[in-house]
């Protein structure tokens, strides 16, 4: 398998198959976030050919066991969502291949990700099996969204995550309660 760096995912994914479809962060400019820093580049996407290389082994892997049925799949990296509708469909349609009792297909997000497809994208993904995203807000509050540098304000949270309600993509928040400051935690919930 082919795996860069830390692989972080949550804790809710540890029967999932860790599929590396990215490495590192596409906006890589949150203040408080040091999880790709063990990484030489920013951001990178796994070429096709390891994507289809890890499936096969994993797929064989399997076989051996016997007695494991993937029924879903979650890509690593930190927003792999960002990637473009095509090449999502593309992985979805290699892993439905090699697994074909896979049922759903998670990964983490970020509002902007979201912000890039279209509402008959997102919902031929939710088709594909994307489903279960993890999104980092990290708080509502705009004053420490802004100061975190997180590239987005809470109506863009609203916004993308009722496009993400109206096609049936269910979603998961990393919430963190101090990040507003002392006495502010209530202002970012």
């Amino acid at each position: 398998m082919h795996y860069t760096g830390t692989i972080w995912r949550p804790p809710y994914e540890a029967s999932s198959l860790l599929l590396e479809v990215t490495a590192g962060c596409t906006h890589h400019k949150c203040k408080f976030c040091t999880l790709y820093s063990d990484l030489p580049f920013k951001f990178r996407m796994s070429p096709p050919e390891d994507i289809k290389a890890d499936l096969k082994e994993a797929s064989s892997v399997f076989r051996l066991w016997k007695t494991h049925k993937t029924t879903r799949t979650f890509l690593t990296g930190a927003n792999p969502f960002v990637l473009k509708f095509e090449r999502l469909m593309e992985i979805a349609n290699l892993i439905h291949e090699y697994f074909p009792g896979n049922k759903t297909i998670g990964c983490f997000a970020r509002i902007t990700d979201i912000t890039l497809k279209t509402d008959d994208e997102l919902a031929a993904l939710r088709k594909a099996g994307y489903d279960g995203l993890t999104i980092g807000i990290e708080t509502g509050d705009n004053k420490a969204l802004q100061f975190m540098n997180k590239g987005y304000q809470s109506d863009d949270i609203v916004k993308e995550c009722n496009r993400l309600d109206n096609v049936g993509i269910s979603y998961s928040f990393f919430y963190l309660t101090e990040i507003s400051g002392a006495g502010r935690g209530e202002l970012g919930a």
